[in-house]
């Protein structure tokens, strides 16, 4: 039980929002990819998930896959409410532009205490999705697709944005496309080739892992009488 009554440190909390991240990704959590995202060296990353196996957070074995516990789960969705949450905040109250709110959430998360957190949840209006559209609730079911499987010449909305680097969250805002945006795929290219698009009645031609990244929510079946 020590992992329930022991505050946790920024660090752990850093490593617990970045596996349950990768965990709901198709290659899952691994050290390298841990290390890339958090930019330490694959050693510090050892050593840190050794440490949270210890605190009974997540499941490891070395050279095989890394899974948050029922706890380590719980954890770090306090971890990424919180997040999502100081997003809001900086977006909605403070106007900062959208391609620097998640560097700047991660230093946020980690100052809003259990009791302010329902306060400032309250006072944003208890929105559902961050900014980027991952919903504030990371239990939440994800229905979604991406628009690399959305068949063309059918409108779609953006739901989310996977992709929070900010060089790409730039990228996209520029070209307004963020979530709420209508987007048609006019061209797909085969074998992983360029994704031609129309927003807003502008097109535009993304290459493929940057389509990908692009969440939308899928079309609705029709009907059959």
């Amino acid at each position: 039980m020590r992992a329930a009554s022991a505050p946790l440190s920024d660090s752990i909390e850093e490593y617990l929002e970045a596996i349950h991240r990768f965990s709901a990704m198709p290659r899952g959590a691994s050290t390298s990819r841990l290390a890339d995202r958090l930019r330490v060296k694959p050693a510090s990353v050892t050593g840190m998930l050794k440490r949270l196996s210890g605190l009974g957070l997540i499941t490891y074995r070395r050279y095989h896959d890394i899974a948050l516990t029922e706890e380590g789960e719980r954890r770090a969705h306090d971890v990424v409410r919180r997040h999502r949450l100081a997003e809001r905040l900086l977006t909605d109250v403070l106007k900062v532009p959208l391609d620097q709110v998640h560097e700047e959430a991660c230093r946020l998360e980690h100052a809003v205490s259990p009791e302010l957190l329902p306060r400032l949840a309250a006072a944003l209006g208890s929105p559902e999705s961050c900014p980027h559209g991952h919903p504030v609730d990371a239990a939440t079911h994800d229905d979604t697709i991406a628009l690399t499987e959305a068949p063309p010449g059918v409108t779609l909305s953006i739901a989310r944005l996977d992709d929070e680097t900010p060089e790409v969250v730039r990228y996209l805002a520029e070209r307004r496309l963020v979530p709420g945006a209508r987007v048609t795929i006019r061209e797909l290219e085969p074998l992983g080739g360029a994704v031609e698009i129309e927003a807003a009645g502008h097109r535009h031609t993304l290459g493929y892992r940057l389509a990908s990244s692009l969440r939308v929510s899928p079309p609705k079946r029709r009907r059959t009488s």
